[in-house]
């Protein structure tokens, strides 16, 4: 089953690789948000993974007084019911420490690269060559980048004049 059939509008956003700043990037979104109903849930696909797979945002979101979203990434965090589970930060952090015990030091330093592009919003296309020979280890980096990639979105929103995506960002590199 993972994406839960209800009633939300469903919404394709383009890439946001045309976008350099997380300005640009917030700004996008709150205009998309801005002309959204009342009283409606928006189900916005914003990225694909393993060629087929969707990350998808849902609006509203509990918090923050309907100025946030909740990630879910299609089969890859599940409920008992069989529904998509939106992952937090530990369960990419949890993929990471798997990452890190497994990758040779600089297999890691070519990793965290690929999070520092991510960080400094860089186009996915750019960060592809720095993870395509790194051996396979949990879940795939394609996932576990984009899901960095809205969770650094997230906390630019929901932190809008504080740390922002420093915090996970910090957090990555500290394991």
């Amino acid at each position: 089953m993972a994406i839960r059939n209800d009633d939300s509008v469903k919404i394709v956003l383009p890439s946001l690789d045309q976008f350099s700043s997380k300005e640009e990037i917030r700004a996008f979104l709150m205009v998309q948000w801005i002309n959204e109903c009342p009283e409606t849930k928006y189900r916005y696909f914003v990225e694909t993974y393993n060629d087929r797979l969707s990350l998808y945002l849902e609006r509203p979101g509990r918090l923050n007084k309907g100025c946030d979203f909740v990630i879910y990434a299609e089969n890859a965090y599940i409920w008992n019911n069989g529904n998509d589970r939106p992952p937090d930060h530990d369960f990419v952090l949890d993929d990471l420490r798997q990452k890190k015990t497994t990758l040779s030091s600089t297999e890691w330093k070519n990793f965290l690269l690929s999070v520092n592009q991510i960080y400094t919003i860089q186009p996915y296309s750019i960060i592809i060559p720095n993870i395509n020979t790194l051996p396979k280890v949990g879940k795939s980096y394609e996932l576990i980048l984009k899901l960095i990639k809205w969770f650094f979105i997230e906390q630019d929103i929901t932190y809008w004049f504080g740390q922002g995506r420093n915090m996970l960002y910090e957090a990555i590199n500290t394991l």
